[in-house]
């Protein structure tokens, strides 16, 4: 190793005395724990996390031509290769959505449905969790080739709402689940990353082969077709009208999936003050298999049917008096969903403005028009009995398949940080970052997805080195505009996800605790 490499591990990292570093580490510990209690996270268009790291995000994500800890596996794999020590890091983003939907879901802008309209309705309030970690080795084989293991979340989103009960003139003696619409979508990337130079202080590549992990929860609410009011029989028609003709189905999917990545970068040192980072990420389709729930909550009207002069509706037991029975329905179901996941590419530039200051910006462009939406694809359904089991149209109607699709458009963002070196023991950075959102155009716009427009972010951190250990602490906002969806197609057959009528409004908040360890 030559000299000038070992200067930059010695000299960056000079001890301190004793009394000094008890002092800031007592000021440390003060500082992650007023992180933890204002924790809350930032995020990137569609579900893609805006970032990982403290130093990195509290550079707005501005990383790809620094890229020298161990985070560079998912800004810019060529950075590794400028890691001159060990490193073994871990990190801890706190995380909370603030979110709010003042609904105007109504059936022909006219007839109520049970959701929660014309009031304030929030997210669960929670604080998220989202761990990340990795290590960095620098072996002496083919010309000291530096090896990286990490694990870390590219995609992940996590919304519940809870807005709907039936109406007590259609059934008032059932109660739905407090999980009517939510996404809990976690995708976790474990990393093999190896880089190398292939001009000494000029140039290095990186490549990072991923592992896959994906993990959904997604509930969401259908508004059914009467199977009975839609029938040809005109015996059938006094079920025909509202609030009787649409039958609410909560259906509640729960599963797993693996899949491949693969990321790769390029570093190039123009001259001693600026560098310029390339890298891009394709991930595979993830199909996700698991199981799902599904709870129809079917009109109750015994007057109704016992009036009735048809015996197809009269006769206890036949399927007129099911769908008039107030029952509440459950079928459980294996189901097959795909999840198609976004590729992007990325330029940074790192400017060494002075000694002590840093300027970065980078630019990401992410394929999100592959993302189709989900479809569920249901088999092996249990928990029918009688009619519900054994007429056609009562066993079509509780067996078949879901989906939410979207109509999402490749999209941009543009981030800028700056890093100050204020003094051996301590690093300030911070940035800002404009986001588009590639649901900027969609028709189909509902609560598992809250993306109103293109975002903008502010970011700061600071960074303690002490000895051979690095503690950091970041903190960012993101704001969106506020969003109107009006107009109400929900009278198609109630099997797709629709549009979501009401007023938007939503921010989001990230703090991240970081250590890092070189040896």
């Amino acid at each position: 190793m030559s000299k000038e490499k070992l200067d930059k591990i010695i000299v960056p990292h000079m001890s301190m005395n004793t009394e000094r570093g008890m002092g800031i580490a007592r000021f440390v510990a003060a500082i992650f724990i007023v992180g933890i209690l204002l924790a809350s996270p930032s995020y990137a268009g569609g579900f893609e996390n805006s970032g990982i790291g403290t130093r990195a995000n509290g550079m707005a994500g501005a990383f790809r031509a620094t890229a020298d800890d161990w985070t560079a596996a998912y800004y810019n794999p060529a950075g590794y290769a400028y890691i001159w020590d060990n490193q073994l890091s871990a990190n801890l983003a706190l995380v909370h959505y603030r979110d709010e939907i003042t609904p105007d879901y109504r059936w022909g802008g006219v007839y109520e449905t049970g959701i929660y309209n014309d009031r304030t309705n929030f997210n669960a309030h929670e604080i998220l969790s989202n761990p990340s970690g990795g290590f960095v080795l620098r072996l002496p084989i083919w010309d000291e080739t530096v090896w990286g293991l990490s694990a870390y979340q590219p995609f992940d989103h996590n919304v519940t709402w809870t807005m709907f009960s039936p109406l007590p003139a259609y059934n008032d003696s059932i109660n739905v689940p407090a999980d009517q619409y939510r996404t809990n979508l976690d995708v976790v990337a474990f990393q093999l990353t190896v880089a190398r130079e292939f001009m000494e202080e000029k140039l290095s590549l990186g490549l990072g082969l991923q592992l896959l992990r994906g993990d959904l929860i997604y509930t969401n609410l259908f508004f059914r077709e009467n199977p009975i009011s839609s029938n040809t029989d005109p015996t059938y028609d006094i079920i025909a009208d509202y609030p009787y003709d649409r039958i609410p189905q909560w259906s509640s999917n729960n599963g797993n999936g693996f899949g491949f990545g693969v990321t790769a970068g390029m570093l190039y040192k123009v001259n001693k003050k600026l560098s310029v980072g390339i890298s891009a990420s394709v991930p595979s389709s993830l199909t996700l298999t698991g199981t799902a729930q599904n709870e129809f909550y079917l009109p109750k009207n015994n007057t109704l049917w016992e009036n009735a002069d048809s015996a197809a509706i009269a006769n206890p037991g036949s399927v007129g008096q099911l769908f008039l029975s107030g029952d509440k329905i459950i079928t459980e179901s294996d189901f097959e969903a795909k999840l198609d996941l976004p590729a992007s590419v990325g330029i940074g530039f790192a400017y060494q403005l002075t000694e002590k200051l840093r300027v970065a910006l980078d630019a990401k462009y992410t394929l999100w028009s592959v993302y189709k939406g989900l479809e569920f694809t249901y088999s092996n359904t249990t928990g029918l009995s009688g009619p519900a089991d054994t007429a056609t149209v009562a066993r079509t109607f509780f067996t078949q398949n879901i989906s939410a699709p979207v109509d999402w458009e490749n999209s941009g963002t543009v981030m800028l940080g700056v890093e100050y070196k204020f003094a051996d023991y301590l690093t300030l950075f911070g940035g800002g970052s404009v986001d588009q959102s590639p649901a900027r155009s969609a028709t189909q716009f509902t609560p598992q997805f809250i993306d109103n427009g293109t975002k903008t972010g502010i970011n700061f951190g600071l960074q303690f080195h002490i000895e051979r250990w690095d503690l950091g602490f970041m903190s960012s906002y993101t704001s969106q505009p506020d969003l109107s969806v009006v107009g109400f197609d929900g009278l198609d057959d109630g099997l797709v996800a629709q549009r979501f009528p009401g007023d938007y409004k939503s921010d989001r908040y990230e703090s991240a605790l970081s250590i890092n360890y070189r040896f």
